[in-house]
């Protein structure tokens, strides 16, 4: 059998030998090669490492052994434990999920090197392991984050790029050029957030929506005064207006206790109401989304203020009504 790569990791390795001094084991530097299947110079290797850590190992010519002179400290190795483990695995399961493959990749690389030490390190039969915590997905796009390698790229290393880009509104194309700033999840979906050379603005394109980018030899600065957390931080969802407004919204005593449960927007504040009712107060961006989330209630929520948004939301109660009413179909 060939020698010339080792077989184990050099942590595995030394905790090994570390373990047989300890326990008094008789070995030699061959020996130790012969069955941790590596060469004999890499267990002479491991031997000068473990000593340069404080290791008091000596070699016994009577015995023709290895053996510690003196109490030694613990080795270098990180101490892996099983709820650490799973969040390895659970954050490649989640990349994988969102089409971050490359990254997916990088994790599993990772977890594998470290199920190499674990049976040392732990106590536990890691064939069997799984992790408790599972991540269950809404509706979502088949490809969530589909330029993920690409746009990484091009922003580390602040380049800007020439894009088609699909806009759902208009429901057509358009050539872009933008200088991307992030990318963010939300909801099962991935965005760009990137100066838009057309529009002359920061704006937030859907990567699904892309359907073509290219580097150019242009490169670009991120400004100074570009915070990504001021610049979501008032949204409701990802569609964002120019200023956020004041929402109150009251709810029926009915839905009241299980709005209760949720952290809405990091601005809310919830207000009891004599009858039972729940009023929320919100300082938000994105009429669409905080209007979409209005309706999901269905009568059990009333826009209370601003004035705008309580006629959008009546506009499409309105047209459900149309939709639903009795004589839509009926025969003149």
């Amino acid at each position: 059998m060939s020698r010339s790569s080792p077989t184990h990791p050099q942590a595995w390795r030394q905790l090994q030998l570390r373990k047989w001094l300890l326990a008094g084991r008789r070995f030699n530097a061959s020996e130790a090669a012969h069955e941790l299947e590596v060469s004999r110079r890499t267990i002479m290797q491991d031997l000068e490492h473990m000593r340069a850590f404080g290791h008091a190992i000596d070699y016994n010519v009577q015995t023709g052994s290895y053996e510690l002179t003196e109490a030694s400290g613990e080795l270098p190795v990180a101490q892996i434990r099983r709820s650490e483990l799973a969040a390895i695995e659970l954050a490649q399961n989640v990349l994988e999920q969102f089409g971050a493959a490359p990254m997916a990749e990088a994790i599993e690389r990772l977890a594998h090197r470290v199920r190499e030490l674990m049976p040392d390190l732990l106590d536990t039969d890691l064939g069997s392991f799984s992790p408790s915590l599972s991540i269950l997905r809404g509706p979502a796009p088949e490809e969530p984050l589909p330029w993920l390698e690409a746009f990484s790229t091009y922003i580390n290393e602040t380049r800007t790029v020439r894009m088609r880009y699909y806009t759902m509104y208009r429901d057509r194309e358009s050539e872009r050029l933008v200088d991307p700033y992030r990318l963010v999840s939300r909801d099962g979906r991935g965005y760009l957030i990137a100066w838009c050379h057309k529009r002359e603005d920061v704006l937030i394109f859907r990567m699904d929506r892309i359907r073509s980018a290219e580097p150019t030899d242009a490169f670009f600065d991120v400004p100074g005064d570009f915070d990504l957390e001021n610049f979501l931080g008032s949204m409701f969802g990802m569609f964002r207006d120019r200023e956020p407004f004041t929402v109150k919204v009251r709810f029926s005593p009915w839905v009241a206790r299980w709005i209760k449960e949720d952290r809405w927007h990091a601005s809310q504040v919830m207000t009891d109401l004599p009858d039972g009712s729940l009023q929320v107060d919100l300082e938000v961006m994105g009429e669409v989304d905080v209007r979409r989330w209005i309706l999901s209630f269905g009568g059990d929520a009333e826009v209370l203020e601003p004035d705008f948004l309580r006629r959008a939301v009546a506009y499409e109660v309105d047209k459900l009504a149309a939709t639903y009413h009795p004589n839509r179909y009926a025969h003149a």
